[in-house]
């Protein structure tokens, strides 16, 4: 009976003991995880055509800083495309620039062909043709609305609302000094600046009500300093 007694202490202060031991590592706080260089925190990528321009240079020319750069990379069939969208706080200044490249591993003649169906004599002549058979069509539904409106037969809702013309100029305009070529097209809002150097294109973007020689100015000026960087 004694034997027993003494092992049945002996039970409970085991247990006192593992309880208490218990308690106080619930008390030890658990160590913290650190981020390393093997397992950073996941990040949006960055597009490198975003480096191209700082806030100062916007600000020297457009008068206002950057408020945000939106950037994105991808490839079109053998082209490879890296753009960058620089908002300001004004949006009508935002500018575009893209640089083209070929695709790694691709084509190495993609760019060439690129740039000649864009400003080769012979693909600007067929562009500027297009533009003019649509002119003349133009012209030939004008004169028609004037007969009806002559003869009293023009109807209230009568004619479709003539659709805004936003393509680019069949007729590049020329530009020297960048590159080893450059040319400006342009439409209703926007001129884009497009520079051949190397095996680079450089395709900048200004919008907004000014006239083209100012957007023209403004592109100009944004061009050279980013091709400085590429």
């Amino acid at each position: 009976m004694r034997l027993t007694t003494l092992t049945l202490l002996l039970c409970l202060l085991t247990l006192a003991c593992k309880g208490r031991e218990g308690a106080s590592n619930t008390n030890v706080p658990k160590p913290a995880v650190v981020a390393t260089d093997d397992a950073p925190a996941a990040q949006v990528p960055q597009s490198k055509t975003c480096g191209l321009l700082t806030p100062e240079e916007l600000k020297e020319v457009q008068g206002e800083a950057t408020a945000e750069a939106q950037g994105s990379e991808h490839a079109a069939g053998a082209l490879s495309m890296s753009q960058c969208f620089f908002r300001l706080p004004t949006f009508g200044k935002s500018i575009n620039v893209e640089v083209v490249r070929a695709a790694p591993g691709g084509d190495a003649d993609a760019l060439k062909e690129y740039w000649r169906k864009r400003f080769h004599p012979e693909s600007v002549e067929a562009r500027e043709r297009a533009r003019e058979l649509k002119e003349e069509r133009e012209r030939e539904r004008e004169e028609k609305r004037e007969r009806e409106r002559a003869a009293g037969q023009t109807r209230e809702g009568g004619h479709e609302e003539e659709e805004k013309d936003d393509e680019e100029d069949s007729r590049p305009q020329r530009v020297s000094g960048l590159g080893e070529e450059a040319y400006l097209t342009a439409n209703a809002r926007t001129s884009t600046l497009y520079v051949l150097k190397g095996d680079t294109v450089l395709r900048l973007s200004v919008s907004g009500k000014e006239e083209r020689p100012a957007k023209l100015k403004k592109a100009t000026a944004l061009a050279a300093k980013a091709l400085k960087r590429l």
